[in-house]
């Protein structure tokens, strides 16, 4: 694998300027934290204090008995970020991943309520006290349930953990939520939710999208077979899937989640806990292998480089940087052993369709590869292939986001505004994304150098997704050999992890 040298003066440079959070800064004035970011509250905890995720659903899940038996069911699932705002939704992903992260020892004294925070939606930032024109509590809510405007109540100001971090106000009413899950849910709301058009985020409608199109295609090659879908994040749903299928007298239910790699925090100990709960022995339950262990599913993102570099002159430098999340070292959690299948295979697939036209491809995260997180200097930052591509002056520098089937949050604000934090990234008013039936696209220039971010996987190459996921549950319904989870490396690839 192709990847910049971590210079020391690289790093130094650099030092200061963005690490990652630790117990004490849980509110820095890092980018808003979206979805899939906020997995970085918990990394720090978990690497100082080692709560180990246990293992053993992970072990069965490899030695599952794979064998129908009677009639089968379909279950999809998807994480289900709310096209609008939902508290709910971020109430409960959270707390999710500080239960997992916190010993049961520091919870009580990290996840306290101590009132209702509040904050002003144009001043987000603010670390000293101030007279605030408006205030929003978790709901996007300026007033109490009394009609009072919190302006006018009686507050607290409450100083930040750490100088140059945001403070906020407090109202001395208990709401029964943890202070840090409402301080990044008022945040969230402000500052994603309120710049998109029309305040709606598409990863319902692009998910709806691929529901669609693979509950066609499960009919022809499965007809009578039935399908539910729901969303892990509201356990309602998953009960009401769960109990039409048993009513369509399904003995079998086949469960495959859309997530590209399998973990512990997402699936084992989460969701597939949620499913077992609900189906309550009532069927037998298989899960299927992740989708990005088939090659139908990593072609979305071989297609989206092709049709990115290859027309292009031939003679022009490119540097294709495909952005990963990122992910914590989680002790005890498989999700790397998983997903080295998935990057491996992909690194290779996508260098073949490019040679012999002068690209280099590097694997680079948004999160977890900062100085704090990777003090081996194992990791590329996908900020830090931005300002390397700059320097070595490449004509071309696109980021193509291979952890997203659609498009999120994370995707359309955090991977932008910290992969671009030295350009000043920002956007002008609402988020300029009015068709989200295609990728998210931003191309910007800097120097001699054009920068694109491509998106994610959906429009037209969707159907490769929707193909992949098909072939996960085929494997299962056919009770055909499944591909490969888990690859063996000799030696650690530099970068990776």
């Amino acid at each position: 694998m192709i990847l910049f040298p971590l210079s020391k003066q690289r790093l130094q440079e650099k030092e200061g300027r963005r690490s990652l959070l630790c117990l004490n800064d849980f509110f820095s004035p890092i980018p808003v934290v979206s979805l899939l970011l906020l997995l970085v509250f918990a990394s720090a905890i978990l690497l100082s204090c080692s709560n180990k995720q246990d293992d053993q659903n992970y072990r069965r899940y490899l030695h599952q008995d794979r064998k129908i038996e009677g009639k089968a069911g379909i279950l999809l699932t998807a994480l289900g970020q709310p096209e609008e705002y939902d508290f709910a939704f971020f109430d409960r992903y959270l707390n999710q991943i500080f239960h997992a992260a916190f010993p049961p020892i520091l919870q009580p004294i990290i996840m306290g309520d101590n009132g209702t925070v509040l904050m002003d939606p144009d001043r987000l930032n603010a670390s000293e006290e101030f007279t605030p024109k408006k205030l929003i509590d978790c709901f996007g809510h300026t007033k109490n349930e009394e009609g009072v405007p919190y302006t006018g109540l009686e507050l607290e100001w409450v100083e930040p953990r750490e100088e140059g971090s945001p403070g906020h106000f407090l109202w001395e009413e208990k709401n029964k939520h943890v202070d840090i899950v409402e301080k990044v849910s008022i945040k969230i709301v402000a500052s994603y939710y309120g710049k998109m058009p029309n305040k709606k985020v598409p990863f319902v409608e692009q998910h709806f999208a691929i529901f669609d199109d693979l509950k066609v295609l499960l009919s022809k090659h499965f007809p009578g077979v039935p399908v539910r879908w729901a969303w892990s994040m509201y356990p309602e749903t998953i009960e009401h899937a769960v109990n039409e299928l048993i009513k369509e007298k399904a003995e079998t239910i086949v469960v495959c989640d859309f997530f590209h790699v399998y973990s512990a925090l997402e699936e084992f100990n989460s969701l597939f806990e949620e499913i077992k709960d609900a189906v309550a022995e009532r069927a037998k339950v298989i899960y299927t292998p992740y989708p990005s262990a088939y090659s139908s599913y990593r072609r979305a993102y071989v297609k989206m480089a092709e049709d990115d570099i290859l027309p292009l002159p031939k003679g022009e430098k490119k540097l294709l940087v495909l952005t990963r999340h990122g992910f914590p070292e989680i002790p005890g959690d498989p999700y790397p052993e998983l997903a080295t299948v998935f990057y491996l295979n992909l690194h290779k697939e996508i260098e073949a369709a490019l040679t012999g036209t002068n690209t280099v491809v590097v694997f680079a995260d948004t999160d977890f590869a900062g100085e704090d997180m990777d003090p081996k200097e194992e990791k590329l930052a996908s900020f830090e292939a931005l300002e390397m591509g700059l320097e070595e002056e490449y004509d071309h520098i696109i980021f193509l986001l291979v952890d997203f089937a659609a498009e999120n949050t994370d995707s359309i604000f955090a991977m932008r505004i910290e992969t671009f934090e030295h350009l000043h990234f920002h956007y002008e008013g609402k988020v300029p994304y009015a068709d989200f039936s295609k990728p998210f696209r931003t191309e910007l220039k800097e120097g001699k150098s054009r920068i694109v971010v491509a998106g994610t996987p959906v429009g037209k190459y969707r159907p490769f997704i929707t193909q992949g996921y098909f072939e996960a549950i085929a494997t299962v319904l056919r009770e055909e050999e499944w591909p490969q989870l888990i690859l063996e490396v000799e030696e650690k690839k530099e970068g990776m992890f």
